[in-house]
């Protein structure tokens, strides 16, 4: 006898946010199944007879099953159709593979894959309340956004953990948010319980000429304590220190001043405030990265905060719509690249509406 044949394995969509699902469906068929049609007459109960073909379906019983390695997948079969999974991915850049097995009573089987994939997350921040209802507004692809807690009127001035259930979480429902906070880092044990959705963390953005490196390693390393034996772990994308691409380069600066055992990510903030000419993606991104990426090699990278000023020749703002549409495609191209989000706050940074800059950026994140 024959083993089962798997015509395709389709995943709709393909591409998929964090935290978003997609349908897959095998088509698969037993070479040895087959469908008879017979000759026959039947009666009804006056004895009116008539001729009529009658249909035999001698297929082979078959059963699907859908897996995959990779990390942060949930499947689920359907409840009403064998061939048809939906898939969850909680995670973030990547290529997910997923294996199809058709098996027969006999034990013989037939496999095939598919894959899905999340590509580089391109967002916009800007300041709590409406300065982010606008751009969540006028930038409504959104996918990447950065959430900074703020102090609640405690003994400290430190920033507390942000509200899941207002502010940025609520004004924007489709974006990944990326939070940052100052105070106790045992706070994120109870706030955690109410994560219902993928997130990046840091504890204590920016933190140079602020914290000593050896207290700020020792309270990061218990967030990744903290995120590891919490249930909702799987909601957390990722975690890590965010410094500058001036203190890294220029600055020279070391980033293993602030890397802890656990962390996943590594961001770094890029600003130009140079009008007379746009940076390359290498001068605005390479030499910050590679400096991280020789001290940390295989740790994933996120630009959590970007800005170009437009230069005094710009007058159209051409210039700096190129450059945008540069750097993002340089970014996409580096494998391990998660995310970037475009600061759109300051003035000096603010991309105008509805000119060249703010086309090219929906542009981006909507690709």
């Amino acid at each position: 006898m024959a083993a089962p044949v798997i015509r395709s394995v389709t995943a709709s969509p393909a591409v998929l946010l964090p935290g978003q699902s997609t349908t897959v469906v095998v088509d698969a068929y037993h070479p040895d199944s087959r469908v008879l049609t017979l000759s026959g007459r039947v009666s009804d109960p006056t004895g009116a007879a008539w001729d009529t073909p009658v249909r035999v379906d001698l297929g082979v019983p078959l059963t699907w099953q859908l897996t995959t390695t990779a990390a942060g997948v949930t499947i689920t079969p359907s409840g009403t159709d064998p061939a048809r999974f939906t898939v969850t991915v909680l995670a973030g850049r990547s290529t997910v593979t997923l294996t199809a097995t058709v098996r027969d009573a006999a034990g013989r089987t037939a496999t095939a894959t598919a894959t899905v994939t999340v590509p580089t997350l391109v967002g916009m921040s800007a300041e709590k309340g409406a300065r982010t209802q606008r751009i969540v507004a006028d930038y409504p692809a959104i996918r990447y956004m950065r959430d900074f807690g703020a102090d609640t009127g405690d003994a400290d001035a430190l920033p507390e953990l942000p509200p899941l259930t207002a502010g940025k979480f609520v004004d924007a429902p489709a974006a990944v948010m990326h939070v940052s906070w100052k105070d106790d880092v045992e706070q994120l044990t109870t706030w955690l319980d109410g994560l219902t959705r993928p997130i990046y963390l840091t504890w204590y953005h920016e933190p140079m000429g602020d914290v000593a490196p050896t207290t700020y390693r020792a309270t990061a390393t218990r967030l990744a304590q903290i995120v590891a034996a919490h249930p909702r772990r799987r909601y957390v994308l990722g975690h890590g220190p965010i410094v500058t691409r001036y203190w890294l380069d220029e600055g020279r600066g070391n980033p293993t001043d602030w890397g802890y055992p656990g962390m996943t990510h590594y961001g770094v903030d890029c600003y130009s405030r140079d009008t007379s000419t746009y940076w390359t993606a290498a001068r605005m991104f390479g030499v910050a990265f590679g400096k991280i990426r020789a001290a940390y090699p295989g740790l994933r990278l996120l630009v959590p905060e970007y800005g170009l000023s437009r230069t005094t020749t710009d007058t159209t703002g051409a210039g700096r719509a190129q450059a945008l549409r540069d750097h993002v495609t340089w970014l996409r191209q580096q494998a391990d690249v998660d995310a970037v989000a475009y600061w759109n706050n300051w003035a000096e940074f603010e991309l105008p509406d509805p000119p060249l800059e703010s086309t090219a950026w929906r542009n981006l994140q909507a690709a």
